[in-house]
This record gives C-alpha cells, structure tokens and sequence, in this order.
C-alpha cells in the first residue's frame, strides 16, 4: 500500500494558487532507481492515488486538475545528484535499515562531516535538524 502526503498551502495562504483553485501537493514514498518502467509507474501510481482521493472525499478530483507536476527518482537523480535518485540515502526498507545510515563523522577524512536525510539520524525535518545539531556537535567536541 502506497503512503500519500497531501498539502494544500492555498488553505492558508491564498497567494500560492490562482483565484478560484487550490494547489494539492501530493507526495508519495517512491523506490530508488533499479530498473524501474518509471512511464508506467507513474500512471499505476496516479490513477491509484486519484482513485483514492476520488473514494475519501466523494468528488471527481481528475476533472478539477488544471497543471500538474511530477517528480520522479531520475528527476531528483538528476538535479540533485542523490544516489539513484534516492532523497533519504540508503532505502528505508527493513529492519536494520536505521542503522546502516551513513555515519555523522566520516571514516575516511578526519575533518569531514554528514548531515542531511542520508546521513544519522534519517530523513524528515526534525531528524535533519537533528542531524545538523549532532554534526555541529561532532565538529564543536572533535
């Protein structure tokens, strides 16, 4: 089952859509770049979240679409040069996953150190601020 984040800014702050429209930012959880038909995962992935909202909240979203963007992994791969298109660094997947993440400090440079969403602790804003503040620490303590 696909995790959906929905966002409409325009609820509070209705400069963010023309008049008479909202702006839905919708995000879902995508794999990294491994051979994937990303033609077709995009469609499979859009009617089923489309469907989805159509059954929660009872209206024809489709037909209310007037632009519309998508991002995909070879997208993010390629403005950001993040590993296989991958925002959170090594996937997510699994139990061990949390701890292989790459480390704060690096094994390899001794003045060298990680933050961000690939880096400990893992992705989402209060663990990348958390991430900053333990490599802030590591640089302050080193």
């Amino acid at each position: 089952m696909t995790q959906q984040y929905i966002y409409i800014s325009s609820k509070f702050n209705s400069s963010d859509a023309p008049e008479g429209h909202e702006n839905w930012y919708v995000m879902i959880n995508a794999p990294y770049i491994k051979n994937q038909n990303w033609k077709l995962e995009i469609e499979k992935s859009r009617r089923n979240i489309i469907g989805k909202i159509n059954t929660i909240l009872g209206i024809d979203i489709e037909s209310k679409i007037v632009s519309e963007k998508v991002l995909t992994p070879e997208m993010i791969e390629k403005t950001t040069s993040s590993f296989r298109g991958s925002l959170y660094g090594i996937s997510s997947n699994g139990k061990s996953a949390a701890f292989v993440r790459q480390k704060i400090r690096s094994k390899e440079y001794s003045e060298l150190y990680f933050c961000g969403g690939s880096a400990h602790p893992g992705g989402g804003i209060p663990l990348v601020i958390l991430s900053g503040k333990l490599a802030a620490e590591a640089i302050i303590n080193s």
